[in-house]
């Protein structure tokens, strides 16, 4: 049996697989981070092989009383009902960041810690400035288009929310690119939803239509009412903190100076 402890933002995960790709896939992507915060903690075992090549997104959840299941046709995961012990089985390395997604995703907003969003996430300065989209908006080529700045994400941005500020953390869940180093977790200042065009604009939303926007957006598999309750007080304390804005944007780096 092979085992590998890491923290995804504040939240430990202790992982064992009998795996050596579970393995390496870890080693890649979970870069390991020590500062001192820590959020509860999980106990994760994967098994590798399971299930057929991915078809769909979509996800089946059933609850008993012992067990929450996620089904997708590449992926399995099954997380006790104190959110202490996974058991995540996956078909191969796709099907494995997607699980993990899926799992993250639920003990942190379970835990009212935060939100997984889909969208890029890069640092300027002292600040975080996150871009979130519908599917091929722009989130990869603005997180290209931002090069040599530091990024946080290209895909899964892990977004730390308390009632009084927001804090982005590296994610290891990614697509066009891997982590080398460790990215310090930075506040985040604007939030962008954007579009392309052949100009560049940006203008504040109203914040009622940002949350509209975002409902879309967040990593989320609602199963019962009491945990969409929290990912509501979530997405409150997120505009209540940080603006949002629709950018509009070319494809060059122009908008950095709208932005700045």
């Amino acid at each position: 049996m092979l085992a590998s402890c890491m923290k995804i933002g504040e939240l430990p995960l202790y992982m064992t697989s009998e795996s050596v790709e579970v393995m390496n896939w870890l080693e890649m992507y979970c870069k390991h981070q020590d500062d001192g915060k820590v959020l509860g903690e999980v106990k994760v075992h994967v098994d590798w092989g399971w299930g057929k090549p991915f078809t769909s997104f979509d996800v089946d959840i059933t609850r008993d009383a012992k067990w929450i299941v996620y089904n997708r046709g590449d992926y399995q995961v099954k997380i006790d009902s104190n959110y202490e012990h996974a058991i995540v089985r996956v078909h191969d390395a796709f099907a494995l960041k997607h699980a993990l997604m899926n799992l993250y995703s639920a003990v942190i907003v379970h835990l009212e810690w935060g939100l997984l969003i889909h969208s890029s996430c890069v640092v300027k300065g002292k600040g975080a400035y996150l871009f979130a989209g519908r599917s091929g908006a722009g989130k990869s080529t603005v997180a290209q288009l931002s090069s040599p700045s530091p990024l946080l994400s290209d895909e899964a941005t892990i977004v730390k929310i308390t009632a009084s500020a927001v804090i982005v953390y590296d994610s290891p869940f990614r697509s066009d690119t891997i982590p080398d180093v460790m990215v310090e977790p930075c506040p985040l200042a604007a939030i962008h939803v954007i579009h392309q065009a052949n100009y560049v604009r940006r203008s504040v939303k109203k914040k009622i239509e940002g949350i509209y926007d975002l409902m879309d957006k967040v990593f989320y598999w609602p199963h019962e009412a009491t945990e969409t309750a929290k990912i509501l007080r979530l997405y409150d304390n997120l505009v209540a903190n940080v603006p949002i804005y629709d950018l509009y944007f070319k494809k060059d780096k122009t908008f950095w100076e709208e932005i700045s």
